[in-house]
């Protein structure tokens, strides 16, 4: 069908979206901050268990792009509302324990595109 495109092509433009507003496009794997980042289709949602080093403070930040809206929860605690799906990143503070910490997002009816998280050390 002319006009349409090929969904392969929406994911990489939609990931690299969420990329971008994760800011994950330039992170080293060596900076001391960084934990751990991800992207997945909203249709298979986060299911991210890193574990992260007691008495530390971490930035958990999770981005949508596509249509909808995702259920997420952070640590057992949703979100008091859907997150939209329009690129721009949710952020908060999680605190690190001897359990390593719960991040899911699963798509609510409708939803589609990509979906990414990034977990980094606040520096103190």
């Amino acid at each position: 069908m002319p006009g349409t495109a090929a969904p392969d092509r929406d994911e990489r433009k939609l990931g690299q979206r969420v990329r971008e507003a994760l800011g994950t496009e330039t992170i080293d794997d060596r900076d001391p901050l960084f934990v751990e980042a991800g992207v997945e289709r909203v249709g298979d949602g986060i299911h991210a268990r890193p574990e992260l080093a007691p008495g530390a403070e971490y930035e958990v930040v999770v981005a949508c792009a596509g249509k909808g809206r995702i259920r997420l929860s952070i640590g057992g605690e949703p979100t008091r509302r859907g997150v939209r799906c329009d690129g721009v990143p949710t952020t908060r503070r999680a605190s690190g324990s001897r359990q390593a910490i719960e991040i899911d997002a699963t798509g609510e009816a409708g939803a589609a595109g990509m979906v990414g998280w990034r977990v980094s050390k606040v520096k103190k």
